[in-house]
């Protein structure tokens, strides 16, 4: 798509409905183009939706009577396009087509599956969960190498159901394996084959309680119980004081106790806990900072200290808690609450699609195979299969030669009135890169048509169900207006600017003051990227060596090596070098500089004055700035001749009004 049409569909995009409060407003007419009436509401919602919006000021007013300007225009535009039916372009209709087809599919999998699922993930993020589980193994072997997946299925279900009757998990634990999920919340799992299974199920259950079913993982079984539940903060903050044990006897560890209890005393007192960290605390680096360890998430900190900290209310101290470092003191003087959907939104958007999306992907298609009774005809593949070349690649098979017109019609799948055939498959093995090299086993077979089936099943189901949301039709109106106005403008204007040397000399000569090369310098360069080579480099040079010869030899840059390290003209500010350049004079050679991973020695070939550009140099600049003055003229002339044939009226005293009120 084309940088102008991508603008059009970003400027003129239409924002939801405005409030009630505002209606009387918003329905003012403030401009008439043809028979299209542009209220305030219309102007604001796309002007507010460009972030156009500013502080009220004389600037802004004019950006908001330009923006109205554009706006008119842009109907004007499109009054044209229809005028011309070009929406009953054949290309222009195919175009609709694919786009509806490929919006559709992502509007959809956005709103029922991405949307939900990252708020679903937002608000477990207000929860942290602690687990234990029990992990049964598939075992694998030679006579069975995928593993036996049901008796480790069976084996989990006896532990579930030891569990259910009142059997520890730690000692089942110990039996098989297993352990401790320390305070974890929604989405740390999620980019592991299983981990969101494995969040759901710690979300869907209480305390105490064990899964009904265990998680299946790539590597085995895991039995879930949920230990606890809790309201969740995104970080604290706390001040503590350091006691340490002096020595390994029981009298050294008693003698730390004791005085940790004396300081917590004297803390609880009512005693300034900064004073007594900076008296008392063994962590130096805290206590000149009275203790303060600033803000840190849950498990930044060893396990008792972790756990102790994040159970106390703002203000509170508590102590002694030992640790391996000896006993805390701890005061609690900060709690960061978890940010706000909208500041989180895109952040977990982002790990869900790197992680679970795939899974709940997976999910929503095989939901749609069941639903929309998706068949697999395993003997016309078996047909298929047998008739290839199972060493060829789907990119290389010649197939016209393989099968038979009436054998690449042939049904492989269907699903409710739509069937994938031996030439969808085809189609897609061929033209996609990632298939195209896999070559036509039985398996990769089997890839390419879940594949096929997964895109058309997706397509037939987004197609009916997108248009029942409201903002899909507003998309799909917006797009097609785009295409339109791209069109209407290639033709009306784009394809009438001509850009041959006939015009475009004139015009060089007529603005020469616009092309002219500044002041250049002419460098030559070695590049090596060991500094000690470069050394060696330099001092040859200083005993006499011929640059141009060691370029050749030595130089990492290949183009540079075949024309003797000869880089070309620059302006002072082109890079580094070009900039050191402009300091030496000609015939100079500099010392080794660090430049581009590697050390660099440049030698000043000559200074070139300031000079006018020939036409030739200067073309491609003439050619794009006589494009730019002529599209703008032919522009004009159009639009012109649409205000007098469409007629446009804009109420200039409404819209100050208007934009004065807000």
């Amino acid at each position: 798509m084309s940088v102008r049409r991508s603008l059009y569909l970003l400027i003129f995009s239409i924002a939801a409905a405005g409030c009630a409060a505002n209606m009387n407003l918003n329905d003012r007419v403030i401009a008439v183009v043809g028979d299209k009436k542009i209220t305030y509401g219309d102007f604001k919602r796309q002007y507010e939706q460009n972030n156009l919006s500013t502080p009220d000021t004389a600037q802004s007013f004019n950006n908001k009577e330009n923006f109205l300007n554009l706006l008119v225009d842009y109907n004007l535009k499109l009054l044209d396009a229809e005028k011309q039916g070009m929406i009953k372009d054949p290309q222009i209709e195919n175009e609709m087509k694919d786009y509806e087809s490929q919006l559709a599919v992502s509007y959809i999998l956005e709103h029922e599956i991405t949307d939900p699922m990252v708020k679903k993930i937002y608000d477990r993020r207000k929860f942290e969960v602690r687990a234990n589980q029990v992990f049964i193994q598939i075992q694998k072997d030679s006579a069975n190498p995928e593993g036996d997946t049901l008796k480790a299925y069976n084996e989990a279900m006896q532990v579930i159901k030891e569990v259910k009757g009142g059997a520890s998990m730690d000692s089942l634990a110990k039996i098989y394996r297993g352990g401790e999920t320390y305070y974890i919340t929604a989405g740390t799992f999620l980019q592991y084959a299983g981990g969101e299974e494995f969040e759901n199920m710690l979300y869907s259950l209480k305390p105490g309680e064990v899964g009904s079913v265990p998680v299946r993982t790539p590597f085995g079984y895991l039995v879930v119980q949920l230990v606890e539940k809790n309201p969740r903060v995104e970080a604290v903050r706390a001040s503590h004081i350091l006691i340490p044990i002096a020595g390994k006897t029981p009298a050294d560890t008693l003698a730390a106790y004791d005085k940790a209890v004396a300081v917590l005393d004297s803390a609880k007192s009512g005693v300034d806990f900064a004073k007594l960290a900076e008296d008392n605390s063994s962590d130096k680096y805290s206590a000149i900072r009275g203790g303060d360890l600033g803000y840190f998430k849950r498990g930044m900190m060893v396990r008792p200290f972790d756990e102790a900290v994040f159970k106390m209310k703002l203000g509170e101290i508590t102590g002694p808690i030992r640790t391996q470092f000896g006993y805390h003191i701890i005061k609690l003087t900060g709690i960061q609450p978890i940010p706000p959907f909208s500041e989180e939104k895109a952040k977990i958007r982002q790990e869900y699609l790197n992680g679970g999306y795939k899974y709940d992907l997976e999910n929503f298609v095989n939901a749609l195979k069941q639903e929309m009774h998706y068949k697999l005809d395993e003997i016309a593949v078996r047909s298929l299969y047998d008739k290839l070349d199972s060493t060829q690649r789907f990119g290389e098979a010649d197939f016209d030669s393989l099968l038979t017109k009436p054998e690449r019609h042939a049904t492989l799948f269907s699903f409710d009135n739509s069937v994938g055939t031996v030439d969808t498959l085809i189609s897609l093995g061929t033209s996609e890169k990632d298939l195209s090299g896999l070559v036509l086993s039985w398996n990769n077979i089997h890839t390419i048509i879940d594949r096929a089936a997964k895109q058309m099943l997706l397509s037939s189901y987004a197609l009916k169900k997108a248009p029942t949301y409201p903002e899909f039709d507003t998309l799909m109106s917006q797009y097609e207006n785009g295409i339109l106005i791209y069109q209407i403008e290639q033709e009306e204007v784009w394809n009438k600017v001509v850009a041959s040397d006939s015009v475009l000399r004139p015009y060089y000569f007529d603005h020469l003051s616009r092309y002219y090369w500044p002041k250049r310098v002419e460098l030559s360069e070695i590049h090596v990227y060991n500094d000690s080579l470069a050394n060696a480099i330099y001092d040859s040079l200083k005993n006499g060596g011929d640059f141009d010869s060691l370029a050749v030899k030595y130089t990492t840059r290949t183009d540079a090596r075949k024309n003797s390290g000869r880089w070309g003209l620059f302006a002072d500010s082109s890079n580094t070098l070009a900039t050191l350049g402009f300091s030496m004079k000609e015939d100079q050679f500099s010392k080794p500089i660090p430049y581009e991973g590697g050390f660099s020695i440049i030698r000043v070939d000559k200074f070139e004055a300031p000079r006018p550009k020939t036409f030739e140099e200067a073309r491609g600049e003439v050619s794009s700035d006589y494009q730019e003055v002529e599209s703008k003229r032919i522009q004009k002339t159009w639009l012109d001749k649409l205000r007098k044939e469409f007629g446009v009226t804009i109420n200039e005293k409404s819209f100050r009004e208007l934009v004065a009120e807000k």
